[in-house]
């Protein structure tokens, strides 16, 4: 009834609802938000969500998959932006070369991967640069204002998607500037200061409550993958329809943000602009990550660490089209080999918080991490080969579904060793670290790709790179950092010990009254 007619709102503002059709649609906005509110409240407790989490992370986790969706479609996109002189293959039975005005299937692979690769390293960029801003607006404006804003720019990135799809002799550029205005957004880093408060007056193990925010976070990355799938079936070569749905549920999402989201950061942290220049709170920024780093030992090896892998990781990006150049099969079917290793990423996600209970945080996390590196080492033999019909590379990424669940650990350890007042700016350190050496990873990356490759190395080079560099890292971890994680993980294990006591305790002594 309330979405029907006026008699929810006051006298005063019933008339314009009745013959303004923008003002009904604001009121239609107000009420849609309100009863979003409500029924989080009501089926928060039902999946084990505090009704905090559902009002923060869900909807940050929503706007997180939605932004992973975005990125995996880019990679298409860009290939049915490639032009050549080879006409269009027609004949029944023919592999779609990807785009409408190429017919050459591995250049239109090969241009595809270097215009995704160049928009993501210029979208790192943009998170490069506008991290230096978030970390700061968020302390000083609230972590509410820093989402929205962020969202606006994920809003005028689609926006220029769309637009790219009417204006053909223009899509590249506007490609790119939808690529640079995506990065500029900061959700990421949001949504890791936004669950860092939560875990900050949280008591106890913290790794339960990290799990069900990545638990969260991966079952709508299958969603969205699902998706994605279905896109890729439908060979879509004229993006149009796609990007104004996406454009639409932006628009939801910025609704949420508005009207459901709260504000998770205390007014006793709420810290004044030191600085009204631009420039000037760029080096205030600046300052005080250099100090942090400084006096936190942990924070400065995570970063020479975390640079390593970061760099490996960026193989990510061409793995896809490599799978498609060097076995010729489509995008579709390469994700349908991946469909199901999603979905076990999904259940498997509690394995690792459970062994860790078990079996003790030290001795899990040794474990995952010494594995995850000598799978690594393994397949480069065998990356050209397949089995069962499935590529090696598909299969050694299900070697790894059991260990997805070492982020949570890995997050609760930061929680450990980094204080609740320089959690906000270690996020951002995170962030700028990533995007920094992401930038030059995924366009690294995307020039060693040959998709035209004969030889054995010139396939593989991109792994070969991407192990070594893993190695690097390895190095590392004997230096100190992986003595200074083990010791967190023994802290960790003794709270989760702790709290077990003090529950049987209690328990014990509602026996005895």
């Amino acid at each position: 009834r309330r979405w029907g007619s006026s008699d929810a709102f006051s006298p005063r503002v019933r008339p314009l609802i009745r013959t303004r059709p923008c003002a009904r649609a604001v009121a239609w906005a107000l009420v849609f938000g309100s009863e979003l509110a409500r029924a989080q409240r009501r089926s928060a407790a039902m999946f084990g969500f505090t009704r905090i989490e559902a009002q923060t992370y869900l909807i940050l986790s929503v706007a997180g998959g939605l932004q992973l969706f975005i990125n995996q479609i880019e990679q298409p996109y860009a290939r049915s932006l490639v032009v050549c002189d080879v006409p269009i293959n027609i004949t029944a039975g023919a592999e779609p070369s990807g785009s409408s005005t190429c017919g050459d299937r591995l250049r239109v692979i090969g241009e595809g991967a270097l215009l995704s690769g160049g928009g993501e390293s210029l979208e790192s960029v943009g998170r490069f640069l506008i991290t230096l801003f978030v970390s700061g607006f968020a302390d000083a404006r609230g972590r509410k204002a820093a989402a929205v804003v962020g969202w606006a720019l994920i809003t005028a990135s689609v926006a220029a998607f769309f637009l790219a799809s009417f204006v053909r002799p223009w899509a590249r550029v506007l490609f790119i500037v939808a690529q640079g205005l995506q990065g500029m957004s900061g959700i990421g880093l949001i949504l890791d200061i936004v669950t860092r408060d939560i875990a900050a007056s949280m008591a106890g193990d913290t790794t339960g409550f990290f799990a069900r925010k990545n638990m969260f976070g991966m079952l709508m990355g299958m969603v969205f993958f699902c998706m994605v799938l279905y896109i890729q079936h439908s060979q879509i070569t004229e993006f149009r329809s796609v990007w104004g749905i996406i454009l639409l549920a932006t628009i939801v999402v910025m609704l949420l943000l508005v009207f459901v989201f709260p504000e998770t950061q205390a007014d006793e942290n709420r810290k004044k602009i030191g600085s009204s220049s631009v420039l000037g709170m760029v080096q205030d920024e600046v300052s005080t990550y250099v100090r942090i780093i400084k006096n936190n030992r942990f924070i400065k090896l995570s970063i020479v660490e975390a640079m390593f892998g970061i760099a490996a990781g960026g193989f990510a990006g061409i793995l896809t089209p490599w799978i498609m150049a060097v076995f010729g099969f489509s995008q579709f079917q390469i994700m349908m080999m991946l469909l199901p290793q999603v979905i076990l990423s999904l259940f498997c996600q509690p394995i690792i918080p459970f062994a860790c209970s078990k079996y003790g945080h030290r001795s899990v996390f040794r474990f995952a991490y010494w594995a995850d590196r000598a799978i690594d080492v393994m397949c480069l033999p065998l990356l050209t080969s397949s089995f069962g019909g499935f590529p090696f590379p598909v299969l050694f990424a299900y070697l790894k579904t059991p260990f997805v669940g070492a982020g949570s650990v890995m997050e609760s350890i930061s929680s450990k060793l980094v204080s609740p007042q320089e959690s906000a700016k270690y996020s951002a350190i995170v962030q700028l670290n990533m995007f920094f050496v992401g930038s030059m990873s995924s366009l690294m990356f995307s020039r060693i790709f040959n998709s035209e490759a004969t030889t054995l190395v010139g396939k593989i080079s991109p792994f070969i790179l991407s192990s070594s560099l893993k190695l690097c890292g390895v190095l590392v971890y004997l230096y100190g950092w992986g003595q200074l994680t083990l010791e967190a993980c023994d802290a960790i294990s003794a709270d989760v010990a702790k709290e077990a006591e003090e529950k049987e305790k209690l328990e014990g002594d509602k026996k005895t009254d």
